[in-house]
C-alpha cells in the first residue's frame, strides 16, 4: 500500500505541477504580450514625436523662405520705384529736341500751378442775342425782331 499511496501522491503532485505550470506559463505569456504592446506603443509615441518635430522644422523652413521671398519682393519693388521715378528724370534719352523738351516742361509747369482766382469774363460770349429774347420777350418786341430778320 505504500507504493499505491506513493504513486497516488506522485500523480497528484504531477497534475498539480502541470496545472501550476500551465497557469504560470499563461500569465508569463500574457505578461510578455503586454510588454511587447507597451514597447510598441512607446515606439509609436517616439515616432509620432519625431514626425511632429520634423513637421515643425519643415514649417519653420517654409516660413523663413516665405519671409525671405517677401523681403526680396519688397526690395525689388522699392528698387523698381527708385529706378522708374528718380533715374528717369535724371538721365533719359530725349525723344524730342532740347528746345521742345524745355517748352513742354514750361507748359507742364504752367498747367500744374493752381490758379488763385478764376479769370473774370470781361465781355459776354458772342453767341448771346442782343436785347430780350426767348421767354422774357413780350409779343411786341418779338414781332420787331422777326421783322428785322
Amino acid at each position: 500500500m505504500t507504493t499505491a499511496i506513493w504513486l497516488t501522491v506522485v500523480i497528484i503532485v504531477a497534475f498539480s505541477c502541470f496545472f501550476l505550470g500551465v497557469v504560470l506559463t499563461k500569465r508569463q505569456y500574457e505578461h510578455d504580450e503586454l510588454e511587447k504592446e507597451v514597447e510598441k506603443a512607446q515606439h509609436n509615441l517616439e515616432q509620432y514625436k519625431q514626425d511632429v518635430a520634423d513637421h515643425l522644422a519643415n514649417t519653420n523652413k517654409l516660413v523663413t523662405k516665405m519671409r525671405d521671398n517677401y523681403e526680396q519682393l519688397v526690395n525689388h519693388v522699392q528698387e523698381t520705384n527708385r529706378i522708374l521715378l528718380t533715374e528717369q528724370t535724371k538721365e533719359t534719352i530725349p525723344f524730342f529736341s532740347k528746345e521742345t523738351t524745355e517748352q513742354l516742361h514750361a507748359s507742364l509747369d504752367k498747367l500744374e500751378k493752381p490758379k488763385s482766382k478764376p479769370e473774370a469774363l470781361e465781355s459776354q460770349p458772342t453767341d448771346y442775342a442782343e436785347g430780350k429774347s426767348g421767354l422774357f420777350v413780350d409779343n411786341r418786341s418779338n414781332k420787331k425782331q422777326t421783322e428785322k430778320a
